[in-house]
């Protein structure tokens, strides 16, 4: 199965399993935002095992390719096998 690339590069995992993003707004328009605000949107913003399924469920697969060496073969084969029959909130923000 193919790496859904756009998710590959927006989420990573982190050596404990933790899926991390970056930060909405430190794009265009800094020079009205203060300092503290712009170093509190250079960090890395974890999200939260809830809100992990209101991704698309390609996100999964590029997240437990990233993370192959610390998930077993049957686990990685039981998610790849639900991706079909997975309700996921597609008008997630």
């Amino acid at each position: 199965m193919k790496t859904h690339k756009a998710s590959a590069k927006r989420f990573r995992v982190t050596g404990r399993g933790k899926i991390v993003r970056r930060r909405a707004g430190k794009q265009h328009l800094l020079a009205k935002k203060n300092t503290k605000r712009k170093l509190r949107l250079s960090k890395m913003a974890s999200n939260a095992p809830f809100n992990i399924m209101d991704l698309h469920p390609w996100c999964l697969v590029a997240m437990l390719q990233d993370a192959l060496h610390e998930v077993s073969r049957s686990d990685y084969d039981n998610v790849i096998g639900a991706l079909p029959y997975l309700k996921v909130n597609r008008n997630a923000k």
